[in-house]
């Protein structure tokens, strides 16, 4: 599973980098994993899953987090929020290019690659990407566990599989990861010429995403991202941070 494998990665990296547990955080919107070394703090972040479990784990160490094989879906939030924060660590000292606006720069990659006729899925309602390409007439489903409005072509993602087997272009958030519902998905996206991993839950290390089955990563820069904007629990906050795209290899 992908998960594991960005555990493992995780860990390894974070025992060659000395990295401790600062403090673990499940707020309404956000959950983020602090850690550090001697010379640096780092971040990661997820969506929280508060409506689908209740915490049963008080974690006491980054190697138990990224060693955990609960179930419970608040606790693989805090593993791929530990995940993303070592991530980040990764990202920072690669010096990947950073763009301004998440929703921009994924807006103006899809066009990039859109073809007249090209049907656009999407596994979790990024309604600012979703609300700009239905403003040019797109032909997009989107499908999504929060909440469904059939009228509106957000459908329950009981149908996700069937549609992104259809799809030209695929926009998977990285929350997908947290249920490992993402491993299927992309057993049927043969058809598809892009298949995005998105969101600020997709903050791994962009390095360990390579074949996988994805095209490209489009997340969030968390260099500069205050704990204090994220137990705020306003969405909008994150989406101040710079961003980057990157394609992956397959």
């Amino acid at each position: 599973m992908i998960l594991d494998k960005l555990k493992k990665e995780a860990l390894k990296s974070a025992k060659e980098n000395d990295f401790k547990l600062q403090k673990v955080f499940v707020g309404d919107v956000f959950t983020y994993v602090s850690i550090s070394n001697e010379n640096q703090n780092s971040i990661g972040v997820t969506l929280s899953p508060k409506e689908e479990d209740s915490l049963e784990k008080d974690f006491k160490s980054l190697e138990e987090i990224l060693s955990d094989k609960n179930y419970n879906s608040l606790s693989r939030a805090i593993t791929l929020a530990a995940i993303n924060a070592v991530g980040q660590y990764e990202i920072k000292k690669r010096k990947i290019l950073l763009q301004d606006n998440l929703r921009d720069a994924l807006y103006t990659l899809i066009m990039n690659n859109y073809k007249e006729n090209d049907k656009i899925v999407f596994i979790g309602n990024l309604k600012p990407v979703i609300r700009k390409l239905k403003e040019h007439n797109k032909n997009i489903e989107v499908f999504c566990r929060a909440k469904v409005e059939s009228k509106n072509g957000v459908y329950n993602d009981i149908f996700e599989y069937e549609a992104v087997s259809k799809a030209d272009i695929v926009i998977i958030t990285g929350a997908t990861l947290i249920g490992s519902t993402i491993d299927a998905l992309l057993k049927f996206t043969s058809k598809a010429k892009l298949v995005i991993l998105s969101g600020f839950s997709a903050g791994a290390n962009t390095l360990w995403l390579n074949n996988l089955g994805m095209t490209h990563v489009a997340s969030i820069s968390l260099e500069n991202c205050l704990q204090d904007d994220l137990e705020k629990n306003d969405l909008e906050l994150i989406f101040k941070n710079k961003c980057y795209i990157k394609e992956l290899k397959n």
